[in-house]
């Protein structure tokens, strides 16, 4: 993956924007010239032109990005490639860590017949390779978990395949089921208690915390099969349910990689867990649940279930006085349709928050949604203090952004909640699980939080 071993055969790796294209070419002997004209390389995104001495053996590799640092292609080469290399930047438009962390990206593989990756990659800083490796280790156990069929990554075998990976060592790990689940998670013990995969709770926290610690809290939703309940899925929407606990694994990469970024502030990771199953006790369309904190929500849609695991973390989170909540859910398919797959929304109840996020180099990875407090009247209930999901269906991920933000203390938490697919489709680009959302939350808080 990685190596601080410069060796005499390693190859280099040239990313060119189109528009530094031409600066390039002017510099480079005829032969590089013609071979780029020959092949129509221009520096388009995601084109990879492999440049061969004159006795056939591999000279140097050039991947355009187009004007954007659009580093699929380095992420394509790095998963089909073997050997050594070293990026030149120059004339890419991207900083050193997209670069790398493209390069990281790509390599992963889930599919069983895959072979081992062999390609290595220079890095001049023993602390640089630290930190990608870090980087590597927590989104490879992030995507493997969505990843993986629903009847291996059951509710209890999620928790020890958490507990048993050593990137928690040194951190305070608990469970909460049964009773406690009922006091302190109740909505997310409704939701799953169909099931025989019984529901629980995760809490996670980078070092002991004290009243005023004021925590940076990580929440996700971790569903780890959504059927639809009562108000059951059509069976093409019900294929890929298996990712629904894909806001837990995003969850779960950022908070291993900011414990080990971060030098002061303090981290909680909560993940209510609990698949969303048929059965004669099932939680039904017209139930009425109560929450933690008292508040009463009739359900009106079994199938808007993530909300009430999530609204249980941001309950439970109070106690910690945090500094921030962050949530990361595979919440609405409003949001797909909205923004499609490839780009999640975000919320957040504070503009000074959403300027910090457009000020990072992921910005453009993920986009603000209103909280548009007009839509809250769609979830009004005659037997309850809200209903689960709106009347109307209009606005859908709004109405969950907003349903959600009814459960923040009446005190103004800085809260930033992201409705993500957790999806790619894209074979060219590792199919399968996807961290949406993850590296804009990581740079953010980087920047503001250290």
């Amino acid at each position: 993956m990685f190596t601080l071993d410069n060796t005499e055969c390693s190859t280099k790796i040239t990313l060119i924007s189109s528009n530094k294209y031409e600066n390039w070419l002017k510099k480079q002997p005829h032969f590089i010239k013609n071979w780029c004209l020959s092949n129509n390389f221009k520096g388009q995104p995601g084109k990879i032109l492999l440049i061969p001495y004159q006795d056939g053996r591999l000279s140097q590799v050039i991947i355009g990005e187009g004007k954007n640092a659009d580093l699929v292609g380095l992420s394509i080469f790095s998963k089909e490639s073997k050997g050594n290399y070293f990026i030149e930047p120059k004339y890419s438009n991207a900083i050193n860590d997209d670069l790398y962390i493209a390069w990281l990206w790509g390599s992963y593989s889930f599919n069983k017949n895959s072979k081992k990756h062999k390609a290595l990659m220079y890095i001049s800083k023993k602390e640089d390779l630290e930190r990608y490796e870090i980087i590597r280790k927590a989104t490879n156990f992030g995507r493997d978990l969505i990843n993986l069929p629903s009847n291996l990554l059951t509710t209890i075998n999620f928790k020890k395949k958490v507990f048993q990976n050593n990137l928690f060592d040194n951190c305070l790990l608990s469970s909460i089921s049964e009773r406690k689940l009922k006091s302190f998670y109740p909505l997310t013990y409704e939701v799953g208690k169909a099931s025989s995969n019984k529901p629980l709770a995760l809490e996670i926290f980078s070092k002991k915390i004290t009243k005023n610690d004021n925590p940076i809290v990580i929440i996700g939703k971790g569903v780890t099969f959504d059927s639809g309940g009562l108000n059951l899925k059509p069976g093409n929407t019900m294929r890929y349910m298996k990712k629904d606990m894909g806001g837990a694994a995003i969850a779960i990469s950022l908070f291993l990689i900011l414990k080990k970024l971060l030098k002061k502030t303090k981290l909680a990771l909560i993940i209510p867990l609990a698949e969303n199953s048929i059965s004669d006790n099932a939680m039904r369309p017209g139930d009425v649940l109560k929450a933690a904190n008292n508040k009463t929500v009739e359900i009106t849609n079994t199938d808007a279930e993530g909300r009430l695991l999530l609204a249980d973390a941001i309950v439970r989170s109070k106690s910690l006085n945090p500094e921030l909540i962050i949530d990361f859910a595979t919440l609405t398919g409003a949001a797909r349709v909205a923004l499609g797959e490839d780009l999640p929304a975000y919320y957040t109840n504070n503009d000074k928050i959403a300027k910090k996020i457009s000020s990072t180099n992921y910005s453009n990875s993920i986009w603000r949604m209103p909280l548009y407090e007009k839509y809250l009247n769609k979830m009004n209930s005659e037997v309850a203090d809200i209903a689960n999901a709106s009347s109307d269906g209009m606005g859908g991920s709004i109405t969950a952004a907003l349903f959600l933000k009814e459960f923040l203390s009446i005190k103004q938490t800085n809260w930033i909640h992201i409705d993500t697919y957790a999806w790619n489709s894209n074979y060219l680009n590792t199919k399968g699980g996807n961290l949406q959302g993850l590296f804009a939350m990581m740079e953010f808080v980087r920047k503001n939080y250290n």
